[in-house]
């Protein structure tokens, strides 16, 4: 979409949802309508290159539902907000500014701040630390990010339902509020084709579908002949988002080990394990819990003293109608909270069709 014609269409796709964001349901509507005929021309046009037209057909086909959707709220319920609103870039940044219960910065925000210190620290080892994070560099005092969540607020949990595209071996994972299916919020896509593992995903806000938010790099294993089993040994998983130029890395205990066991990783300079449920010798989705940065004697959560209740969890419904649930708890930014689901859903991506074999 490089040419006049798509970045034209990227403003129409991307102003449509900031302005449901401002809660402009007359203009989204214009925008999402001039969005679909946008979508729709550039899908002809690219009719050789499958893989484009497929993003291009299934954006059109999301902008359509937003706009028959805001259609009946202006023409029929006389409101002014959606059920809804969907997560975009601005939407993170409002979320990155509130505080937690003890005052502490957002987690997301911290994370940020702390990545563009140490790039610029590369530069300039003199730097001095900002005081915002002054905090982030002492772990006998840095307050555990689990206790620091309001336990009053509600949890929030997802379905994810998979798309699949046999002719190319791309596979779409689509994440929703449990209850309301139309309100695709973010979405991971994979392609297979000529491989036979997943190395390379894409995972991307659904209002913003064009541009990745999260490039996701996956080692690779050593097959052993059946795809189930392959899928089943852990390995590391890095993740880069689109604002930071840190990648935060998965790092399990032991690399290609069935089962996945725990993976550890570190985040705004707190650690952070993810654990496969105990019993669960089949394929399942871990759980996450924040852990104390030293060593401790509770070896049931990866070896490392857990500090709080789980933050993330959730289950795989294997088989030819596959999906999954996650559930975050309540007060998780959306930055932190875009990581946890691009996490899941590429485990999620990995057991069921992460291997040929």
């Amino acid at each position: 979409m490089a040419s006049i014609q798509g970045i034209e269409v990227i403003r129409y796709s991307l102003s449509a949802f900031y302005s449901e964001h401002s809660k402009n349901l007359t203009k989204a509507q214009s925008l999402h309508e001039s969005a679909v005929f946008g979508l729709k021309a550039i899908a002809e046009d690219t009719w050789h290159d499958q893989e484009a037209r497929t993003i291009c057909d299934k954006q059109a086909k999301f902008h359509a539902s937003r706009y028959h959707l805001i259609r009946s709220i202006l023409d029929e319920n006389h409101e002014i907000d959606l059920p809804f609103v969907l997560p975009t870039t601005l939407s993170a940044e409002e979320s990155m500014n509130c505080t937690l219960k003890n005052g502490d910065l957002a987690i997301g925000l911290e994370e940020s701040l702390l990545a563009e210190y140490l790039v610029e620290k590369d530069e300039n080892p003199d730097l001095a630390v900002p005081n915002q994070i002054k905090h982030l560099f002492d772990s006998t005092t840095l307050s555990p990010y689990a206790l620091s969540l309001d336990s009053n607020l509600t949890s929030k949990q997802y379905k994810i339902a998979v798309d699949m595209d046999s002719t190319n071996y791309s596979y779409w994972p689509n994440a929703h509020p449990i209850d309301q299916p139309d309100q695709t919020c973010y979405r991971l896509r994979v392609n297979r084709w000529g491989k036979t593992q997943f190395e390379n995903i894409a995972f991307y806000r659904a209002t913003e579908f064009i541009i990745p938010c999260i490039d996701i790099n996956i080692t690779s294993v050593a097959s052993t002949g059946d795809r189930k089993l392959s899928s089943m040994k852990s390995r590391s998983i890095e993740y880069t988002a689109s604002n930071s130029s840190r990648a935060i890395v998965e790092h399990p205990n032991s690399l290609e080990k069935r089962t996945w066991g725990s993976q550890k990783f570190m985040y705004a300079g707190r650690s952070f394990v993810w654990i496969t449920p105990e019993g669960k010798w089949d394929v399942q989705l871990p759980m996450l819990y924040e852990v104390e940065n030293g060593m401790g004697d509770n070896t049931r959560k990866g070896g490392s003293k857990v500090v709080g209740n789980k933050l993330c969890w959730g289950g795989l419904k294997p088989g030819k109608d596959a999906s999954a649930t996650v559930t975050i708890v309540g007060g998780v930014d959306q930055l932190f909270e875009k990581l946890l689901f691009a996490s899941q859903m590429t485990k999620m991506a990995i057991f069921l069709f992460g291997h040929d074999i």
